[in-house]
C-alpha cells in the first residue's frame, strides 16, 4: 500500500502543499486581472485557503466547490473568522462532474487538483472547468509536469507514489484544447526555490529533507495516524518517495507550470 500526498495533507492538517504556495496564488490574479465584478470558481478548494486570498486580495466573488464535506465546513469557518462571508460561499461537489450551469463563470480556476490520482480523470475535470466558463471566459490550472521523458510504467509508479498524474506542458495544453479552451499564458514554476515555497514560513537549509516541510507539532500529530492506520512498512515506503520527488524535482525530470487559458 502507498500513501499518497493528500492522505498526508489530510492527516496532519496542513492548508496546502503545492509549489509556488502563496506567490503562486498570488500571480493568478495578477494575471487574470480579478475585479470585484469577476465571478470566479475555485474548483477543488479545499480549506479555502485560497478561495479567501481571491476575495481578500482582490475583492472578488468567489464559490469553492470541494468533494470533502469536513473540508468545506472548515473552509466556510475560515471565511467567517476572516470576514469575508459575504464574498465567498462554498458547496460540496464533484469536480468531475460540476453542479452549476453552462457558461456561468468569467474565471474558473484548479489549483493542483486536477491530476489527483484520487480523482483519476483529469481530462473529464478540464471539459467541466470549460463547460461553466462563459464564453471568452479564463481557465486556470497549476500542475506538475513532466520535463524530460519518462517510460510509462515509471509515469505510472510516479503518479501513485505522489497523489497526482504529471504530464508535459504539451500534454496539458493538448487537454485544454481538447476541452474548448484555448492555452494564452505558460509559466514554469519549477525548480526548489518554488518548491520550497510550499511552507513559505519554515527555516530550510541545504540539509533539509522532505520531512522538514513539516513542524514538530505536525509531525507528533500525524505521524503516530499514518502508522496506527498503514503500519510502518507504508510509512517508510512514503519517505522513499518523498526523497524520490525531490531527486525528479532535483535533476530535472519533474516540474511545475501555471496554464492560462481562454474558452473560445
Amino acid at each position: 500500500m502507498i500513501i499518497s500526498a493528500e492522505d498526508v495533507l489530510e492527516m496532519s492538517g496542513v492548508e496546502t502543499l503545492h509549489p509556488g504556495g502563496f506567490d503562486l496564488s498570488k500571480r493568478i490574479g495578477e494575471v487574470v486581472n480579478f475585479s470585484p465584478s469577476t465571478r470566479v470558481l475555485d474548483v477543488s478548494s479545499g480549506k479555502g485557503v485560497f478561495a479567501c486570498l481571491y476575495a481578500r486580495e482582490f475583492g472578488s466573488r468567489i464559490t469553492g466547490l470541494e468533494f470533502n464535506p469536513r473540508f468545506v465546513d472548515l473552509a466556510e469557518k475560515r471565511a467567517q473568522e476572516e470576514g469575508l462571508a459575504d464574498k465567498v460561499d462554498f458547496k460540496v461537489g464533484d469536480s468531475r462532474k460540476l453542479p452549476f450551469q453552462d457558461n456561468q463563470f468569467d474565471v474558473v480556476v484548479n489549483e493542483c487538483a486536477v491530476g489527483l490520482i484520487a480523482i483519476n480523470a483529469p481530462q473529464r475535470v478540464l471539459d467541466e472547468m470549460v463547460r461553466v466558463t462563459k464564453p471568452g471566459g479564463t481557465i486556470v490550472i497549476h500542475e506538475s509536469t513532466w520535463l524530460k521523458p519518462l517510460s510509462a510504467e515509471e509515469r505510472r509508479e510516479a503518479s501513485l507514489r505522489f497523489g497526482t498524474m504529471p504530464y508535459s506542458v504539451e500534454e496539458w495544453k493538448q487537454m485544454l484544447i481538447k476541452a474548448g479552451a484555448i492555452p494564452k499564458i505558460v509559466e514554469d514554476w519549477s525548480g526548489m526555490e518554488n518548491a520550497l515555497k510550499i511552507r513559505p514560513g519554515l527555516k530550510w537549509s541545504p540539509n533539509s529533507t522532505p520531512a522538514d516541510i513539516f513542524t514538530t507539532r505536525e509531525k507528533l500529530n500525524f505521524i503516530p495516524r499514518l502508522l496506527s492506520k498503514y503500519g510502518i512498512g507504508p510509512v517508510l515506503e512514503l519517505i522513499r518517495s518523498q526523497k524520490r520527488l525531490i531527486r525528479y524535482q532535483t535533476e530535472g525530470y519533474a516540474g511545475y507550470s501555471l496554464i492560462v487559458a481562454s474558452k473560445g
